[in-house]
């Protein structure tokens, strides 16, 4: 008897020790948006931030590199020179940010040990940045083709006329 006694008492012990708290709380309910993130839609194809305490720095094909300074306030993301706020849910990975213009955009995590991420450089005439651009180039292909979009460099010969040769045809048999 006194032996399932103190199999019960360890077997608390046990569980108590195993309740670790949920990452989401940590810090008094403030969510950490410090790191490296990509995100990837079809609108805006593949673009990757850097966000530090102070500044988000994005750079994606079409827009390029900006910085814009930003607080956390109330679960959310706000940007201090813009009219943007987005109320921010972790998933632990990846974090859905939920704007007030009616925008989402799911950012996920970098893995450090498979996509070496380099901080964005400011410089955009430097060998720094042309090195980031290189690596940034594979990985938006790389994500391109994750969602079954294929990159073409230009170097394959076409399958049929180009869509813009196609309306030429059409407009000239008017």
């Amino acid at each position: 008897m006194r032996s399932i006694l103190y199999f019960f008492a360890f077997f608390i012990f046990i569980l108590s020790a195993c309740d670790s708290p949920n990452p989401k709380n940590i810090g008094g309910n403030k969510k950490s948006l410090i790191g490296k993130w990509h995100r990837f839609s079809m609108a805006n194809g593949y673009s990757e931030f850097d966000i530090d305490s102070l500044y988000v720095v994005f750079y994606n094909q079409k827009v390029g590199r900006f910085k814009l300074p930003y607080k956390v306030e109330n679960d959310s993301l706000k940007y201090l020179t813009k009219d943007y706020v987005a109320k921010i849910t972790n998933y632990g990975d990846s974090i859905l940010l939920e704007g007030n213009d009616s925008t989402q955009a799911v950012l996920h995590r970098f893995k450090e040990p498979h996509i070496p991420f380099k901080t964005i450089p400011e410089q955009k005439d430097s060998l720094l940045f042309a090195s980031y651009i290189a690596d940034f180039d594979k990985r938006l292909v790389s994500e391109f083709e994750k969602a079954g979009i294929k990159i073409s460099d230009g170097m394959e010969k076409r399958e049929g006329p180009a869509y813009e040769e196609l309306l030429k045809k059409k407009s000239a048999n008017r």
